[in-house]
């Protein structure tokens, strides 16, 4: 055991788990030895809050937000995100690698840029000498120590999720410990996954079954814990960690097999155990009084008719704010730190007002992808290219606005025929040119070309829009680019995702025969924001109408419904590499020409020739850091590096 647990002295990570209450704002304040930190109840809970203080940053421009396809950035404001799928992961230089602390200067993931080995190994000393504290109840003991069998289940995760097979930290070395003992092995994926399922079967009857104090919100219960076993068990379902004939052969230096494969009867029992823990968490969700989110506040006055008057604007509001409406009803698990950090992801992704006095804290270095537009449904609930009231062929002609879009454009000015006729999600995520969008306390007409108030003023300006796209969805309509910044919950979970998830389970586990149930969870989330149900959808699909009979064309459609109703959550790089669809980050990165001043020189489509996504079979996983390779010789590399 390590003699002294390092504090950090940064403001402290909290977690939300459901409700309105503030932060859980303990703060550890410096190095203490293990017998004085645990001498009495007070101390102990600095302990307690340290264990829960390395989770990653979740709403950081610098954290995973950037490593997918939605977003980009120019070459000179390329975040570690966005260099993970540049193709820049090597063992040298394993940007956001949850192995290594920080790398380059980049603190984006634990609070303290630490490698998820640290807290493991602070966890482990938490759980051996929480039940020495005299002034602690048993009851007490058995709550926190839960916690932090939980916490040490997530922190293996992030590390499974990366590298697959790892070394597990199931206690800590002896101080005195020398050699093999401190070069432990890689443990095979179902050894890894059999050993984080446990920590969580071990916590969860410990833990409450929901955290409602108001000076409680943060902590861990039993609907997070349940939520969060099923995701362990989705992840190792999927084709990325089941039967994957890629890792057939990886083996460590004594020959020992580390990724399972040839067992299609296995293979199947894993999705079947990912929907019965689904079911099992969705069921504690919606007893617990958690459902989907749907908007009940009062409407700014600005809103009030459009609200009354467009069907689209009450579905857009219903999407929003369930991602930025604080601890609302739909948050199963979410994070968020007494965080004022330049960098949080609502201050680089908001545009810039030149009417306020003040933009400083708006400057835009993140901004939507052409590709991420396209995600997003018809108002018909179809891909634009299967909607035979869509003209897709001619979706980049220019169009000039109807009256009848006034709640979400600016009517008589000119756009492309791809942003209408689009589905509320859509309008409620992405600002494009000539959009209106809620913001700054107002319904904000936007103005992106070429030295326009919301464009770029210069040649080389890097403070404005690179695409032709805001993102909306993360930013609270309050937030301002003077400083007022509004901040939420960022969502770990939420039902949503539950239900999408449960959805994929039960397809891949029985395919049509649970068509009814798959369509049912479907449908509630597509209802909310205003969406067709998928039979109505497709029942008008010009190519192929029957796509959702099959389970195939069903895992299709899932994966599309997660791509649009997780969008910019920071899920979408894990997605597409547990689904081995790793291809879609290898797409043109195309853009908007946003040195036209004319409508039809600014809607232009180009290709952001200087970054392009480069993602082959070797980034499913990440490298282990060089370093470890060198300091531990019974590692062995992952495929590739």
């Amino acid at each position: 055991m390590n003699k002294y647990i390092r504090l950090a002295s940064a403001a402290l990570l909290s977690l939300a788990a459901a409700g309105c209450a503030d932060y859980l704002d303990v703060v550890p304040d410096k190095t203490q030895d293990v017998s004085l930190l645990y001498s009495r109840k007070e101390t102990a809970y600095r302990a307690l809050a340290t264990c829960y203080h390395y989770m990653p940053v979740y709403e950081c421009t610098y954290g995973m937000l950037g490593a997918s396809d939605e977003l980009i950035m120019d070459l000179d404001r390329v975040t570690p995100g966005k260099q993970v799928v540049l193709g820049s992961l090597t063992p040298d230089y394993p940007v956001l690698g949850y192995w290594n602390d920080d790398v380059g200067g980049w603190d984006a993931l634990g609070a303290g840029g630490s490698s998820m080995y640290k807290p493991l190994r602070i966890c482990n000393d938490f759980l051996q000498n929480i039940v020495n504290v005299p002034d602690m109840t048993q009851t007490e003991i058995t709550r926190w120590s839960s916690e932090v069998k939980f916490l040490k289940a997530y922190y293996h995760y992030l590390l499974f999720s990366q590298y697959g097979a790892i070394p597990l930290i199931r206690q800590n070395a002896n101080i005195d410990a020398t050699g093999e003992e401190l070069m432990p092995k890689r443990e095979p994926v179902d050894v890894v996954v059999d050993y984080i399922v446990s920590l969580i079967d071990e916590a969860t009857p410990g833990l409450p079954a929901r955290v409602t104090n108001t000076s409680e919100l943060g902590r861990i219960d039993q609907v997070i814990a349940k939520s969060f076993k099923a995701k362990v068990l989705l992840l190792a379902a999927s084709p990325l960690f089941n039967n994957n004939p890629m890792y057939a052969a990886f083996a460590d230096k004594g020959g020992q097999l580390l990724f399972p494969s040839g067992d299609a009867a296995a293979e199947k029992e894993k999705w079947v155990k990912a929907a019965e823990a689904f079911k099992e968490a969705i069921a504690a969700a919606e007893a617990a009084g958690i459902k989907l989110y749907e908007y009940t506040d009062n409407v700014p006055d600005f809103d009030a008719s459009n609200y009354v008057d467009d069907p689209r604007v009450k579905y857009m509001y219903n999407y929003q704010y369930a991602m930025v409406e604080k601890w609302n009803s739909e948050l199963v698990w979410g994070a968020s730190r007494i965080y004022t950090d330049w960098h949080e992801i609502q201050r680089s992704v908001n545009f810039k007002s030149r009417d306020e006095s003040s933009t400083g804290d708006a400057w835009q270095w993140m901004s939507v992808t052409m590709n991420a537009v396209d995600f997003f449904y018809t108002e018909n609930g179809l891909p634009m290219e299967e909607d035979p009231d869509f003209n897709y062929e001619g979706r980049t002609d220019l169009v000039t606005i109807p009256d009848s879009y006034a709640a979400v454009a600016v009517p008589g000015e000119q756009t492309v025929a791809m942003h209408l006729g689009r589905e509320p999600r859509f309008y409620a995520s992405i600002g494009f040119d000539r959009s209106r969008v809620r913001g700054y306390g107002t319904l904000y007409d936007m103005q992106l070309r070429f030295q326009e108030r919301n464009g770029r003023q210069s040649e080389g300006d890097t403070d404005n829009s690179i695409s032709g796209y805001f993102l909306r969805k993360v930013v609270h309509p309050d937030t301002k680019g003077d400083g007022t910044i509004t901040r939420y919950a960022w969502p770990i979970m939420r039902l949503a995702d539950l239900y999408l998830s449960y959805a994929e389970a039960l397809n891949e586990a029985y395919g049509t025969e649970k068509q009814a149930e798959i369509l049912e969870y479907l449908n509630r989330i597509r209802a909310r924001s205003g969406v067709p149900s998928v039979e109505e959808a497709w029942a008008k699909a010009k190519l192929n109408p029957n796509k959702y009979t099959s389970q195939e064309g069903m895992r299709e459609i899932i994966h599309r419904e997660r791509a649009i109703e997780l969008a910019f959550e920071g899920q979408r790089n894990e997605d597409v590499r547990r689904w081995l669809e790793g291809s879609a980050f290898n797409s043109k990165i195309r853009i908007w020409n946003m040195y036209g001043s004319s409508a039809e020189a600014f809607y232009t489509e180009t290709e952001l020739t200087n970054m392009r996504h480069v993602f082959s079979q070797r980034n499913y996983l990440w490298p282990i850091p060089t370093n470890e390779m060198v300091n531990n010789t019974n590692l062995v590399q992952n495929p590739g590096y």
